[in-house]
């Protein structure tokens, strides 16, 4: 015969198979204090952690294959550009760095829900090579170059009270590799809001985060963006965008890749991610961004 749990037994098996037996603490550091009708004695309480710095990669391998083109599903995207790239000069809380719209396109975060982005970009590009036949003829501006989207999340954790992270991409001595490519990164606590999409060229390093924006621990700053927070008169409420119960801190990468004039096979590019932690704020002098 078959015998089912309750929710009340599953619980205490669990709450069993998670319990521990411990002693009382004696440090041998006694205080003892005597009065007529009162008796008072102080202690603390010293919560000591280590310092600590980690990253957790969501996505080793970010895969763009052409050859599967009409079977894009939601995870990536490829369009024609609206245009040439357009490049802005950003200031000091980005790192002087220059924001970059590649082939004139861009995305637009959704302001509901963490991690998805709308594409503003030319028509869908199905085809590779590209070309759109229109009443019988090719129409040669069709045959132009794209560019293809795609993002994932990167969680980093840092409790010395500053932080910041780079990217930094390699530089292949081979004629494979050299695509054209552009990243940014959407800390949970700062979505809905520009962080810059740069340029990222072989052998270059980038800071991905705002200056603004690497102040307090990770763990302080998940917390302050885990709690839905109510509109003033005229404006709308802010979702929760970071998850609750975590030090760690969401970032939503998006890599951008405009295909043109490569060689056909496997044209590779190995980025690395580094989060450094400082007692001490970070200044324009601690920039590690590069060519």
């Amino acid at each position: 015969m078959r015998k089912f749990l309750t929710a009340t037994a599953m619980l205490s098996l669990f709450a069993a198979a998670g319990a521990q037996v411990i002693n009382p603490t004696d440090t041998n550091k006694d205080q003892v204090n005597r009065g007529t009708t009162t008796a008072t004695v102080t202690q603390t309480v010293n919560l000591k952690l280590p310092q600590a710095t980690a990253l957790h990669l969501d996505a080793a391998d970010l895969v763009f294959d052409i050859s599967k083109l009409k079977e894009m599903d939601g995870s990536w995207y490829c369009a024609y550009g609206l245009g040439a790239d357009q490049t802005t000069q950003l200031g000091a809380d980005f790192w002087n760095q220059k924001q970059v719209l590649p082939l004139g396109t861009s995305y637009t975060p959704d302001p509901a829900k963490f991690g998805q982005i709308r594409i503003n970009a030319g028509a869908k590009v199905t085809d590779y090579p590209p070309a759109i036949i229109k009443d019988g003829e090719v129409d040669n501006a069709t045959k132009a170059y794209f560019v293809c989207y795609r993002s994932f999340i990167i969680q980093k954790f840092s409790n010395l009270g500053n932080f910041k992270m780079t990217v930094t991409r390699d530089n292949p001595a081979g004629d494979m590799g050299h695509q054209l490519m552009y990243i940014q990164d959407n800390p949970c606590d700062f979505w809905t809001q520009s962080t810059g999409l740069y340029h990222l060229p072989n052998g270059a390093t980038r800071e991905l985060i705002p200056m603004s924006m690497t102040k307090g621990t990770t763990g302080a700053r998940a917390a302050a963006a885990s709690k839905a927070t109510a509109g003033k008169a005229g404006t709308p409420a802010t979702p929760a965008y970071c998850r609750a119960y975590t030090s760690w801190l969401d970032d939503l990468v998006v890599v951008a890749v405009v295909v043109d004039g490569d060689k056909a096979g496997d044209n590779i590019a190995t980025l690395t991610y580094t989060l450094e932690s400082s007692a001490s704020a970070f200044t324009l002098a601690d920039s590690d961004a590069k060519n």
